[in-house]
């Protein structure tokens, strides 16, 4: 079909229509009625205001998914518009053309009784008209309007399946609308209509999208304080809009989970019982078909999505196409940054449809969260590749990959991430994997707790040594060691750690291991006195480290040296052993060591 001008149609016949004729009948007239306005809401004057603006183009396609409020808003904005608004309720009942029409015109007449009398004529006399014929009677009866008024089709998505017909005559009535009526679109899928673009490219379509509907912090902190009547601070406000991402229908729908101290709300504590997650699955998830629910729930086991990743890891090849689909029916999911094969699903979403996955199939959720392991552990994203182990209860492998790299990332001032690790796990698998028990003790010995750390290395100690794993247990003693010299036990120390190194010569332990021993003991002695013996171990790990271009270590080394030296008079090489630290803490970026090496300078100065 091509359309023409808009000049095309003679304006001849506009006139005032206020006065002549009668409404339309219609089957079901509550359609063209405002709707009632709901309890839990609040008058959000920034959209107003946006829709106010926006009246200056044609059309405004208002644009999200179930639950923003784009209704609430509509009606607020039809309620308080100087002008006249018609407002039409569209449902699956009008994907038809005849039926479209017959409402349409009465839409028209509930504020300008004569409106479309030529295509009620036309529908009446039952004799068949071209999408042109359609179109220009639409556009007669618009023009025949004799003042600025509004047109607002609620819930557009309804038409998705609409005819061709009717697509083809509502497509043509857009593209030549007369600029005394502007039309709101609101649905919740993004319109598939051919005109659209280029009606934006003559800046003649405005947008309201959900990042537009999204609650601020002082947004939501009115609507739980006049609505649901909870008084929240502005902190607690911030946390829930961040969770919800602003989200209107679950704001009102976690209000249950706020409690009167303390609104911190983890994604991990919902479940599929609550209220929010049955909303979701009724209005974003089981209406889809089988296929979209299977990627869906697939696609959701990653934080982060690519394309070619999620290809990969579900063993497909249409995540793009799939992706896009989602995008256009606005099923909470976004592009992310600027990288256009990257997408992410809203927080909450992508709670439900991994909490979906967990329950309704669980060895589905293993596998794919043990397959996204071993992709990112090939890739060296250690983080990422834990997450998805502990997601799969994969404990084994946590300590294969701890063991990997956790020195790695102690040493890069990690410790944290080590530490989020370790929370994750079950206190009853933690025990059960004394190895991770190692790490959990090293991050108390460093957090200077140490009667916990103390405690912590009682039970695989005993492990160790009954199982005869005696690299394992001279890890333990290690720490045990560092730990007992932080509390001053200096001689105690100097035993265990002496049995460290002891067990790891005898058994061939590995270097890393056995160098360890050797600093310790080393750091140890100079706090007995034993200097000597102090300077020996020290100097003979330093040259380890310097051979295998261990940076952290020959810095931590070097710092040792440097106390040890200038113990013992011997200023000069204790300087230069500290310098040697400060530089290497400075290009490695380790402030809180750089601070203890400067101090330790500043003694000597």
């Amino acid at each position: 079909m091509r359309f023409g001008p808009r000049e095309a149609v003679m304006a001849e016949r506009t006139t005032d229509i206020r006065g002549v004729d009668q409404p339309a009948p219609v089957p079901y007239p509550d359609k063209l009625a405002l709707p009632v306005r709901r309890a839990a809401t609040i008058h959000r004057q920034r959209l107003i205001d946006l829709l106010a603006e926006h009246t200056s183009r044609l059309v405004t396609i208002v644009s999200a998914s179930a639950g923003y409020g784009k209704t609430t808003l509509l009606l607020d904005f039809a309620q308080g518009w100087h002008a006249p608004v018609c407002w039409y309720a569209l449902d699956e009942r009008d994907r038809d053309l005849p039926t479209f029409l017959h409402y349409w015109v009465a839409c028209g007449r509930t504020h300008f009784p004569a409106f479309g009398r030529g295509v009620e004529e036309a529908l009446a006399g039952g004799e068949a008209m071209s999408s042109e014929g359609w179109v220009d009677l639409m556009v007669l009866a618009v023009q025949e309007v004799a003042q600025p008024f509004t047109f607002i089709f609620d819930d557009l998505h309804h038409l998705d399946e609409a005819s061709p017909e009717l697509r083809q005559v509502l497509e043509g009535w857009l593209y030549r609308l007369p600029a005394h009526c502007h039309l709101v679109l609101s649905t919740r899928t993004q319109p598939d209509v051919t005109v659209l673009p280029l009606m934006t490219v003559r800046q003649e379509v405005a947008t309201v999208t959900g990042a537009d509907f999204a609650f601020t912090c002082e947004e939501v902190a009115q609507l739980y304080r006049d609505v649901l009547n909870k008084e929240i601070s502005l902190d607690d406000a911030q946390h829930l809009a961040d969770v919800t991402e602003g989200w209107a229908a679950a704001l009102i729908l976690m209000a249950d989970k706020v409690q009167a101290a303390r609104t911190a709300i983890s994604l991990e504590q919902l479940k599929g019982s609550d209220t929010l997650f049955q909303y979701i699955n009724l209005e974003q998830f089981s209406g889809n078909p089988g296929e979209v629910q299977k990627f869906l729930t697939g696609s959701a086991v990653p934080r982060t999505i690519d394309t070619k990743w999620v290809n990969e890891l579900l063993g497909i090849d249409n995540a793009e196409e799939m992706l896009n689909y989602l995008e256009r029916r606005n099923l909470l999911v976004a592009r992310e940054g600027t990288d256009p094969q990257r997408y992410r699903y809203h927080k909450l979403f992508r709670a439900f449809l991994v909490s979906h996955l967990r329950v309704q199939d669980p060895q589905r959720f293993t596998d794919l969260n043990e397959k996204a392991a071993a992709m990112l552990e090939r890739e060296r994203q250690w983080e990422e590749a834990v997450y998805h182990l502990l997601q799969a209860g994969a404990w084994e492998r946590i300590v294969h990959v701890t063991e990997r790299v956790g020195r790695e990332l102690f040493e890069q001032g990690k410790w944290d991430t080590l530490a989020d690790w370790l929370e994750a796990i079950p206190a009853q698998e933690l025990d059960a994997q004394p190895k991770l028990v190692l790490w959990k003790a090293r991050i108390l010995h460093y957090l200077n707790q140490l009667d916990q750390a103390l405690a912590v290395l009682a039970r695989p100690i005993q492990t160790f040594e009954a199982e005869g794993d005696w690299v394992s247990l001279a890890e333990a003693l290690v720490i045990k060691g560092m730990c007992l010299r932080l509390k001053g036990a200096y001689q105690e120390a100097e035993e265990v750690l002496v049995r460290a190194r002891s067990l790891l010569l005898k058994h061939d332990g590995p270097t890393s291991a056995l160098t360890e021993a050797r600093k310790e003991l080393g750091i140890t002695q100079g706090m007995c006195g034993e200097f000597a013996k102090a300077l020996e171990e020290l100097k003979g790990v330093l040259d380890i480290y310097q051979a295998q271009g261990d940076a952290y270590n020959i810095a931590n080394v070097s710092d040792k040296l440097g106390i040890t030296l200038a113990s013992v008079g011997r200023l000069g090489e204790a300087v230069g052993h500290l310098e040697r630290a400060r530089v290497r803490w400075l290009k490695l970026g380790n402030d809180e060591l750089l601070v203890q090496t400067l101090n330790n300078l500043g003694m000597l100065y």
